[in-house]
C-alpha cells in the first residue's frame, strides 16, 4: 500500500492510507442493507404492517426509546417488518451513525460487541472529539466497550488490550460463570497492526478493563486479586511437577509430556500485537457545534513540524489534532518556523 500525504497548510498534513490495518479494514465485515428498500411513510406496505401497542406512543418518545436500544437489538427490532424499518431509520442519532459511520455499526455487529453498546453510546462518542484517557484527538473508537481513543493509547495502554478466556481467568482469579456478563467480541480472520499480522481463526477475547474490575469486585481489593491468582498459579505449578514427575518414571508408556501452565502474560508487543487492532476501527469526530444544515466531519491531521517521526510526546508524529486542540499544541510547543517548532526540540 502506498501512504501519501495530503498537506493541508504550511504546518498541518494527513497522512493518507496510513496501513495500520484495523478492523474497519477487513473486507468481510457484515453489509447492511440500509437505503436498499426506498421505504417511506407513505408507503402501503409500511403502512399496514404495525408494532403493535408500540404505534400508541408518540413518534419522538418511541425514537428516545429505542435510541437506549443495543446495537444488535436494536437491529433485531429494525427486522421485524418494513414499519419497524423505516422508524429505526428515522431515529436522529441512528440516521447521522448510518448518514457518516456506517463502518461502526458493520463493525460492531460483525464482531458481536452489539449487546454491550446503545445507539446512543455510539453516536455520543462519535460527537466526542477527545481520547478517553489522555484528552488528545481521538480519531478510533474501541468497539468492545465503545470508547474514542487516540493511536498511542490503544497501542500502548493496558485496557486497550482484550483478553482470552484463558488470561481472564489466570489474571483476576475469575470462574467461568463469571465470563457471560463481560463485554467480549470474536474476532475476524484478516490482517491486523502496521506489522501485518495475519490471524486467521476467530477468537473469543475479553474486555481488560471490566474483566479487571469484576475481579476486584469478587476479592474485595486489588491485592487480594493478585494473591489469590498468585496462589492459584503456585497451585497449578505444584499439579505440573506432580504430573511431569510420575511422566518421567512411567517412561515411553506415560503418553504426552505434561504442559507447563503459564503464569505469565504472554510478550504484548505493544503496537504490533493483532489483538489490540481487532476491535478497532477509525472514526471521525461528527461536530454538532459548528452552525449550518449538515453535520461538519472532522477526521483529525498532524503537525507538520512533528513529522519527523518523533516517538516522544508532545511531537510524536502519531498525534492528531482538530484546528481548536492543534492551537493548544502550539502554545505548548511554541509557532511553527522553518517547519520546526521555535520551542523544543525537533
Amino acid at each position: 500500500m502506498i501512504v501519501s500525504i495530503d498537506k493541508l497548510s504550511e504546518s498541518t498534513y494527513i497522512y493518507q492510507n496510513l496501513p495500520d490495518h484495523t478492523l474497519d479494514k477487513i473486507s468481510t465485515l457484515c453489509p447492511l442493507d440500509n437505503g436498499r428498500h426506498h421505504t417511506s411513510a407513505s408507503s402501503s406496505k409500511a403502512n399496514t404492517n404495525t408494532l403493535g401497542t408500540l404505534d400508541q406512543l408518540p413518534l419522538e418518545l418511541l425514537h428516545m426509546t429505542l435510541a437506549q436500544l443495543e446495537i444488535q437489538s436494536l437491529t433485531d427490532f429494525r427486522r421485524v417488518n418494513r414499519r419497524a424499518m423505516l422508524i429505526v431509520d428515522s431515529i436522529p442519532e441512528y440516521a447521522q451513525i448510518i448518514a457518516h459511520v456506517p463502518i461502526s455499526i458493520r463493525a460492531i455487529l460483525s464482531i458481536g460487541s452489539g449487546s454491550w453498546i446503545s445507539c446512543q453510546d455510539l453516536y455520543q462518542k462519535l460527537c466526542t472529539a477527545e481520547c478517553d484517557i489522555c484528552g488528545d484527538f481521538g480519531g478510533y473508537l474501541y468497539l468492545i466497550t465503545c470508547r474514542r481513543v487516540c493511536y498511542l493509547c490503544f497501542a500502548w495502554e493496558r485496557d486497550y488490550l482484550p483478553l482470552l478466556r484463558t488470561d481472564v481467568l489466570r489474571k483476576f482469579g475469575l470462574r467461568n460463570e463469571h465470563l457471560a456478563g463481560l463485554p467480549s467480541m470474536r474476532s475476524l480472520p484478516g490482517v491486523y497492526s502496521p506489522r501485518e499480522i495475519k490471524s486467521r481463526a476467530r477468537i473469543t477475547l475479553i474486555d481488560h478493563s471490566t474483566a479487571r474490575q469484576a475481579g476486584i469486585a469478587l476479592h474485595g481489593t486489588e491485592s487480594a486479586m493478585e494473591q489469590y491468582a498468585s496462589n492459584m498459579a503456585s497451585k497449578r505449578l505444584e499439579k505440573y511437577q506432580s504430573r511431569k514427575s510420575l511422566h518421567e518414571l512411567a517412561g515411553r508408556v506415560a503418553g504426552p509430556t505434561p504442559r507447563r501452565p503459564r503464569s505469565e502474560d504472554a510478550f504484548d508487543g505493544v503496537d504490533s500485537n493483532p489483538k489490540r487492532f481487532m476491535a478497532i476501527i477509525c472514526a471521525p469526530f461528527l461536530d454538532r457545534r459548528r452552525h449550518g444544515p449538515s453535520t461538519c466531519i472532522e477526521w483529525g491531521f498532524q503537525c507538520l513540524a512533528c513529522k519527523p517521526l518523533h516517538y516522544h510526546k508532545p511531537f510524536h508524529w502519531r498525534r492528531k489534532f482538530t484546528e481548536e486542540s492543534f492551537q493548544t499544541h502550539l502554545r505548548e510547543c511554541g509557532e511553527i518556523m522553518d517547519g520546526k517548532h521555535k520551542q523544543g526540540v525537533n
